[in-house]
């Protein structure tokens, strides 16, 4: 899923871990990023290699937010997508839930696993101050 925050910065886009007053750390698996003064770190949990760098929030080309939703049979619903990549969708509204065949699975919540070919991907990027 695409959900998060993100940087643009010297003309590549990072995923951002964490934003700190004036200070944001970004992160990419790309060992490219090394030339521009990332720095590798493993731990023993990971297979690969995550490279990530301090950078001053004025050194950014663009801060910015996405968020995905999905229009499943001409109505909007949450999109998430589970550890093994199924998608799902969402919806705390109970009749919209039953309209369009989602099941409770929580106690104000009703989701149903689709496929991709089924739901339109919707997404929003809001810029962030």
């Amino acid at each position: 899923m695409i959900d998060g925050k993100y940087a643009t910065y010297q003309g590549d886009t990072y995923k951002v871990v964490e934003i700190i007053s004036n200070e944001v750390v970004l992160v990419t698996e790309d060992a490219e990023a090394l030339e521009k003064g990332f720095e590798a770190q493993t731990t023993n949990t990971s297979a690969h290699t995550l490279y990530f760098k301090r950078v001053a929030r004025d050194d950014l080309d663009e801060l910015y937010a996405l968020y995905q939703e999905a229009r499943y049979e001409g109505a909007i619903f949450d999109l998430y997508q589970d550890t093994e990549g199924q998608l799902y969708i969402g919806t705390e509204d109970q009749d919209k839930a039953s309209t369009f065949g989602l099941e409770q699975t929580d106690e104000d919540y009703y989701s149903k696993y689709v496929t991709d070919d089924e739901i339109e991907k919707i997404i929003y990027r809001s810029h962030i101050e």
